[in-house]
């Protein structure tokens, strides 16, 4: 009915009710409410906000963005997860305009999906408003208050990654500097959010109770309440001081509702923590407002605190500590008998409820804090105070938790020490709680702890030495001058300490059956109160010492503090000093002498035990003393003390009169105690007379085991060894090693008794002595007393053939040692070689006794379950190689990546000791045993196996490559023993390959690479292996029935047939059933890390055969085929790119680098296909537009950087074949430098900001890559910086123009510039600097290079006046004058080309082949690309190299002219003469001629009857000389080519012609370095010159007047 009516002037639209919202915004200055029915009764409209303005909002917002701003509004779960997630992916990928346009309705979206029932939801929430505040950015500043109530909200969600998004989105938006200055924007809408969830919503209206069940409403009102109080507490954090004053009364009516503080009870512990956190946040920033509330903020937190949730308990005795501090009377609203004391005794005696770790700490602070009112009377308070706390200890969860009880047990001594502390007035009222503390606390304490194992180890002894030390300095007994105050008090609280110690210990100890894990807490407790500092690198370094006001005075000693700290607040420091020796030693030798008296008369093992843990600690000249105290009676053993000793050292008569004796008393089970104990009383004898008693006990008849016990001893610490060196090196343990040596020698004669336990520890001594070889001349006797003995022993040989003989236990231990025992390339050495004097003896012996040899070898060997053992135990990361070079194709049982990662140690495997020793032997006996010996004791058997095995771990040794330390040692080790070269060659050729393809057949794996090896160097010895091949597997039937181990031998051995079409077809057809029936054999979309090797080498082999497939016969792929092939090849890149975090696994990276080589194969195709194959149509086409983009997408964007060397050769070679275009229109992520000015397109400048940073990554196949990639987009960079400077005006020509190169690129030179400068440094010019390859100098020197290849690539593409302005940006740089420098101290002096003998072959006239899976020849790649950076440079910079030539000292310029003269002037001359003759550039009215014999070029330019005629002529030294004209003019040589100087010769002849005068200040038409005409005139007398010809004549002449009529010129 309206469409009729008559509008009023001016109204050309209809009325709108969207327009009209967005006028009342507009006047009133905020965004207007959502204006409906609500349950919550308020004054104001609501806040989430209307979108207003919708129709024309609606036309600007893309139609994608509308269409997912409506699904984000869906009910399903899903459907609105989708949405939220696409529009995250939107907001990153459109651009800003685009975006902004949502801005209006985002607010309203945000605030009710970010408080969404679904936790995935908010997540996704936040991370697509990441993306948003990334794309707008300031634009958000309009829309911010609407926002920020749910933003806060939505940063203290109960669900971490939703609130990390949320914060992360705030970080984005507001760096930490401006946060507080947002929130203060916002602080009242903010508030209006929090106040009204907190106050006035309920769970029924948040959610519509229609439609969301209960529990799901109940549960987002709790959320919200939860995050509403977080939000409060992180609000009041962040503001400043003035906007929280200006929200007191804002605040004032949160605090001041009853629903606030109810709270406080809430069913929920997640809502009880967060009200006791915002609680913990008013005291400290508004104490004044709690104040204010006190009665319900003392009520509410201090009669909670028996809620032991552990949501809660952490937040709420934070909020007790703010509460008893901030509101001083708050005690006066809480009944403390009768409310808060009850509840905390029963908390402490349940051990906080398992949670004293967060409990306990707060205890002293609180205690601290406690008035007088509330401890009166003292004495009972802090007597169930302290009976309470320690009573926790025996709670279940205590006792069960190490952690609870350590914080227990802190707690007690902390606040022991605090009690202390801040009462040291003198009174009988204190006198009675210091003595409770004592006896009634801390002593049972202790003594529990001395019982209770768990206890010992916890920090209880150590914080009760640490409490002593303290209470010792304020007593002034470690060198303080008493001025603290109560001094007497804590000497007294000592005296009360030691003497309840004293009888509490003795109590333990005077004991006739006493408890043996007592004693040894006992000794734990004194060896801590002793040693307190050595404890203390153990544990935590941070303490809380105390100290009253004004004390300031330090202890003095090292490692000690002060402690210092004001009154009742926690300090941090260190460890504290050492107890006063004087006590403590009295309590020592207390207990010592009763452990004397016990064994003494009852004989107490276990007191003699006690005895050696006590000296341990205690071994001072004191307690010796006190042992040794004798009371008129004859001591035992003192006969036994030799003359020479002087008994006036306490310690030493110990050692003679009671040690010695224990010693040698027989049947006394502790003797490793007893021995244990003789080092105790050594560290207060002098080096003389340690070294005599040693001798003095050597040379008793001890059992060797003492002995053998001792000298393990000894050897642990370097601290004994170095005090008994003398003694190790001394005659008279030499000889007593002699003397057993002789005893094992007759051990096989019957003249030995000796039990076999004590003939164990006989060979273990001898064990033990050859392993550490302290001492050369031992080691030399010891050999010498063996051969001797065996020398001996052959003349009685009949009773050495049992097992019980020398020689077979000789054998049986080197074997052990082979096997089990942990040798490097000395201590295998020493082994082989006593062998080996073993053999030598034996192999002198007459015929009829070559038993002995054969009887000594045979227990040697290991057996063939003990080498197939001792194999497998090799580390297997030498299947690398192999596997990832294609030569060996296996499956084995998956080691765990912690083997393939685990690096060799410097202790060899069991196999190569194994090898080594009986390579050795053999070799001894083939030099020393006639050929009838030989055959009597099947030598060649012997021999033939022996090697088998020498070769195996010779190939070992080469797959692990050789640069391993331990590795190389070995095998120079062996090569110096000639086994790798001399001893295969005495095994006849087929009984060695037959050995070999016999293991090779049945085990596979490392037997075949020994296997293809051995026929490799036969055949260079041979000439032909064919026929011996053959002759090893004989019919071809025997490959049947396949097995792995066969296939790989076959693969070695080399035999090739045809196989038919159909065959191919068929295997094909199969792998494409599988592909549907069994999709988890290919590993499509799979988690790599799960898969067995056994998947993924079933895989590897699918992609090698369809490379072969490829390569060898395509004509076998139909159109069905070849989409079967490359859909699997992009499937399988997927798969590849998902799973980098495996590729630690050998066989994930087998995996990647086939898939990789199976792009390089299909790109070769495709890019050149076989003439006689015909494809499927379209088949090109899919490849280039779809499958190309496709696969180097993924391809091109890997999650990890750290790639093998392997892979990264593999995914190197594929990347070499990326399209250009490709290239162009990349996909990576954005990386654009915001300062940095760029007249490239976004992808390529992308590109090259990516990139060209890996040009200095220590990986070589990485570098050559990057190189390589882009080098293809080098040619494109020039073509837009002629479009930016196209757009630029005459005007801008004021100055000499320069132009920077890609700055990417000189980025990376200006990186790499003082690198090489710092390790060329003490090179001079002419000097050649070598590099070891792949090092890290090397890697540096190879991005630098290969960054001024780039660059020359770049500039030689430039059009002649950019590249003008490119090097006039190198000249002010100086980046040329270093690289040239840089060049002349790493290009060899004379460049041959290697393998040459003359220098028709140079580094200048070979181009280089840059691979990236090259590995050989390293060693001249950086001079060969040195001398091919200079090559290019003295090409296209030839003026600024001549330039830097000229600016040089004498010895570096003639330097540099003679190596360029000699090596590169010829080779560019001819080049450029050729370059001439084979120019197709033509000119209008000019030829050019060239003569390569005179170096000569001849220009003649014809107008009309007029002929130029210009001969130009290269000097000797081109380009370092001055090019001669004809006419004698000399000229210097441009930035170009001779072509290209031609070129700009004729144009300024062409202008000449055309009228146009030449510039007065050049002389030329041309400008020579920015080729443009004369155009600035002067007003006087109207010449034009070059805007920059002006600009050098103004700032060389200082004077602004034109250059002919000296007016001036403006």
């Amino acid at each position: 009915m309206g469409k009729n009516k008559q509008r009023t002037k001016g109204n050309v639209r209809p009325s709108s009710s969207g327009r009209a919202a967005e006028l009342l915004a507009r006047d009133s200055g905020v965004v207007p409410g959502f204006v409906g029915f609500g349950s919550t009764v308020t004054s104001e409209l609501g806040y989430v906000p209307a979108v207003h303005g919708v129709e024309e909002i609606d036309i600007l917002v893309d139609a994608d963005f509308r269409l997912v701003l409506r699904k984000m509004s869906k009910r399903d779960t899903v459907t609105k997860l989708k949405a939220i997630q696409e529009f995250g992916s939107m907001c990153q990928e459109r651009d800003a305009e685009e975006v902004k346009g949502v801005l209006p309705y985002w607010p309203r979206i945000y605030c009710k999906i970010s408080v969404d029932h679904d936790r995935r939801v908010r997540e996704a929430t936040q991370q697509a408003f990441v993306q948003l505040v990334l794309k707008v950015r300031r634009s958000l500043a309009p829309f911010l208050k609407s926002l920020m109530g749910y933003w806060l909200m939505a940063q203290c969600d109960t669900y971490v990654p939703a609130a990390s998004a949320a914060c992360l989105a705030f970080t984005a938006a507001f760096p930490p500097s401006k946060q507080p200055e947002a929130l203060s924007f916002c602080r009242d809408e903010i508030l209006n959010v929090l106040q009204d969830t907190l106050l006035k919503e309920t769970a029924d209206t948040l959610s519509d109770p229609q439609s969301v069940p209960e529990e799901e409403r109940e549960t987002k009102f709790i959320r919200m309440v939860t995050s509403s109080l977080l939000g409060v507490k992180k609000l009041l954090r962040l503001l400043p001081d003035s906007d929280r004053t200006a929200l007191e009364d804002r605040l004032t009516q949160l605090i001041g509702a009853v629903k606030f503080w109810k709270y406080s009870k809430h069913k929920m512990p997640q809502v009880r923590g967060a009200l006791f956190e915002v609680v913990s946040a008013l005291c400290q920033y508004t104490p004044g407002l709690v104040d204010k509330e006190a009665a319900r903020a003392s009520s509410a937190v201090l009669l909670a605190i028996d809620d032991t949730d552990p949501l809660v308990l952490p937040p709420l005795w934070e909020a007790v500590l703010h509460v008893v501090t901030t509101i001083p009377d708050c005690w006066t609203h809480v009944n403390a008998r009768k409310g808060f004391l009850p509840k905390l005794w029963s908390l402490l005696r349940d051990a906080g409820g398992g949670m004293a770790k967060a409990l306990h700490p707060n205890l002293m602070p609180l205690i601290s804090k406690l008035p007088p009112q509330v401890t009166e009377p003292a004495l009972d308070f802090y007597t169930t105070f302290f009976t309470s706390l320690i009573q926790g200890l025996a709670a279940e969860r205590a006792m069960a938790s190490p952690t609870e009880s350590a914080a227990i047990v802190t707690a007690v001594v902390e606040c022991m020490r605090l009690r202390v502390l801040h009462h040291v007035e003198e009174g009988e009222e204190q006198r009675k709680i210091e003595r409770m503390l004592l006896s009634q606390q801390l002593l049972p304490l202790l003594e529990s702890a001395v019982r209770t194992p768990s206890l010992q180890k916890g920090p209880l002894f150590l914080l009760v030495t640490e409490m002593l030390i303290s209470w010792e300095k304020r007593a002034g007994l470690q060198g303080a001058n008493g001025a603290h105050d109560g001094v007497d008090v804590f000497k007294t609280l000592l005296a009360d300490f030691w003497e309840g110690l004293g009888l509490l210990l003795v109590g333990f100890v005077d004991v006739e059956e006493a408890d043996q894990k007592a004693l040894e807490g006992v000794a734990t407790l004194l060896q801590v109160m002793r040693y307190p500092d050595q404890l203390m690198g153990r544990k935590k370094s941070v303490k809380i010492c105390f100290s009253e006001p004004g004390d300031t005075e330090s202890n003095g000693t090292e490692g000690g503090s002060s402690d210092d700290a004001p009154e009742g607040e926690p300090r941090q420091t260190t460890a504290v000093g050492s107890l006063e020796s004087e006590r403590l030693e009295d309590v020592v030798c207390q207990l010592a002498q009763l452990c004397l008296l016990h064994v003494d008369q009852k004989r107490s093992e276990g007191h003699l035990v006690f005895l050696s843990l006590l000296l341990h600690s205690f071994h001072t000249p004191r307690v010796f003393a006190m042992l040794m105290e004798s009371e008129g009676r004859e001591q035992p053993g003192a006969e036994l003390s030799p003359p020479v000793v002087e008994l006036n050292n306490a310690a030493m008569r110990f050692l003679l009169e009671r040690v010695v004796a224990w010693l040698s008393e027989e049947g006394r089970s502790h003797g490793d105690h007893v021995v244990d104990m003789i080092f105790s009383p050594l560290h207060c004898c002098s080096p003389q007379e340690t070294t005599r008693f040693l001798n003095h006990i050597t040379t008793m008849s001890l059992p060797w085991g003492i002995l053998l016990h001792f000298i393990q001893k000894v050897t642990e610490s370097p601290e004994t060894l170095g005090s008994c060196r003398d003694w190790l090196k001394g005659s008279v343990l030499g000889e007593r090693l002699l003397g057993l040596a002789e005893e094992l020698c007759n051990t096989g004669q019957g003249g030995s008794t000796s039990s076999s336990k004590e003939n164990t520890h006989s060979w273990t001594l001898i064990n033990l002595v050859l392993s550490q070889h302290h001492n050369d001349s031992v080691m030399a006797k010891l050999r010498a007393v063996c051969v001797a003995g065996v020398t001996a022993l052959k003349q009685h040989s009949g009773d050495l053939l049992h097992q019980s003989g020398f020689l077979y236990s000789a054998a049986v231990w080197v074997k052990k040692q082979l096997l089990t025992a942990s040798l490097d390339t000395k201590s295998l050495q020493v082994l082989v070689s006593a062998v080996q004097g073993v053999v030598e003896t034996l192999t002198a012996a007459p015929s009829q006794n070559l038993s002995l040899l054969t009887h000594f070898v045979s227990p040697l060997t290991p057996s063939q379950p003990e080498w197939t053992q001792i194999r497998r135990a090799l580390p297997p990361q030498w299947m690398k190689g192999p596997l990832l070079s294609g030569r060996l194709r296996m499956t084995c049982d998956s080691p765990s990546m912690d083997a393939w990662k685990a690096t060799l140690s410097s202790q060899l495997p069991a196999h190569l000791c194994a090898c080594a020793l009986l390579g050795r032997v053999t070799q001894t006996a083939a030099v020393s045993l006639t050929d009838q010996q030989k055959a009597e004791w099947s030598f060649d058997s012997v021999l033939k196996y022996t090697v088998s095995e020498l070769l195996y771990a010779f190939q070992w040794c080469v797959e692990m490559d050789l640069s391993l330390a331990t590795v190389s040692q070995y095998h120079k080790l062996l090569s110096d023993w000639g086994l790798w070269g001399s001893l295969p060659d005495l095994v006849p050729v087929r009984d060695l390959l037959e050995t070999l393809y016999t293991r090779s057949v049945a085990e596979g794996g490392l037997w075949s690479l020994c296997l293809e090896r051995r026929l490799r160097t036969d055949a260079a010895g041979t000439g032909a292996t064919d026929n011996v091949v053959r002759r090893l597997y004989g019919d071809p039937g025997s490959w049947f029935p396949v097995s792995e181990a066969k296939l790989s031998t076959l693969r070695t051995t080399k035999e090739k047939s045809p196989v038919q079409v159909e065959v191919l077809q068929a295997v094909l057809a199969s792998m494409m059933e599988w592909s549907k029936s069994r999709e988890d054999w290919s590993l499509c979309g799979s988690d790599l890390s799960k898969a067995s090797a056994d998947q993924l080498i079933l895989t590897v082999e699918m992609i090698r055969f369809l490379s072969w497939l490829v390569s060898n016969s395509p004509s076998a792929l139909g159109e069905s085929q070849w989409d079967f092939l490359l859909c699997s090849v992009l499937a399988w890149v997927e798969t590849a790119c998902k799973n980098v975090s495996s590729l630690g696994n050998p066989w994930v990276q087998l995996f990647v680098c086939e898939n990789a080589a199976l792009i390089s194969v299909l790109s070769r195709f495709f890019s050149a296909p076989p003439v006689d194959v015909t494809l499927p149509a379209e088949l090109r086409d899919e490849w280039a537009c779809f499958f190309v983009e496709a696969i180097y997408n993924v391809f091109a964007q890997p999650d990890d950087p750290l790639f093998p060397l392997a892979v990264l050769r593999s995914v190197g070679v594929a990347l070499t074949h990326v399209p250009v275009q490709q290239l162009r229109n990349n996909s990576l992520p954005a990386c654009l430098t915001a300062d940095r000015k760029t007249n490239l397109p976004e992808a390529l400048q992308t590109l090259l900001n990516t990139l060209c940073p890996l040009l200095l990554f220590k990986a070589r196949p990485l570098q050559v890559t990057v190189y390589l990639l882009l080098e293809k987009v080098m040619d494109l960079l020039s073509g837009y910086d002629m479009e930016g400077e196209s757009s630029k005006t005459d005007d801008d020509d004021t100055e000499e123009p320069s132009l920077s190169p890609p700055e990417s690129l000189m980025e990376v030179l200006s990186a790499c510039e003082d690198l090489c400068e710092s390790v060329l440094a003490g090179v001079q010019v002419g000097e050649f600097a070598l590099f070891q390859p792949l090092s890290v100098e090397y890697s540096c020197f190879l991005g630098y290079l290969l960054s001024w290849k780039l660059l020359l690539s770049f500039f030689k593409a430039s059009p002649s006046h950019l590249r003008v302005q490119y090097s006039l940006y190198l000249k002010r740089s100086h980046s040329l004058h270093k690289l040239l420098i840089h060049l002349f101290k790493v290009m060899p002096e004379n460049p041959v080309y290697p393998g040459q003998s003359t220098d028709t072959k140079t580094f200048f006239t070979e181009s280089l082949s840059l691979d990236v899976d090259k590995t050989t020849a390293l060693e001249w790649e950086l001079p060969h690309l040195a001398c091919g950076v200079y090559y290019g440079a003295v090409q296209d910079l030839p003026a600024m190299v001549r330039l830097w030539w000229t600016s040089q000292e004498k010895r570096v310029s003639t330097v540099v002219e003679r190596f360029t003269a000699r090596h590169v002037s010829p080779v560019l001359s001819a080049r450029e003469i050729a370059s001439v003759h084979t120019s197709t550039q033509t000119f209008d009215s000019m030829t050019v001629k060239a003569r390569s014999a005179a170096r000569e070029v001849i220009a003649n330019y014809s107008v009309d009857d007029i002929s130029i005629e210009l001969v130009i002529q290269l000097p000797q030294n081109h380009p370092l000389g001055s090019i001669t004209v004809e006419s004698g003019r000399r000229v210097g040589v441009a930035n170009g080519s001779i072509m290209e100087g031609l070129a700009l010769w004729k144009t300024n002849v062409d202008k000449r012609f055309e009228g146009v005068e030449d510039c007065m200040i050049c002389f030329s038409v041309i400008h020579g370095s920015n080729y443009s005409l004369p155009k600035k005139a002067c007003r006087t007398c109207k010449k034009k010159f070059h805007s920059a010809c002006l600009y050098k004549w103004f700032t060389s002449s200082n004077k602004s007047t034109c250059p002919l009529c000296r007016e001036s010129f403006f």
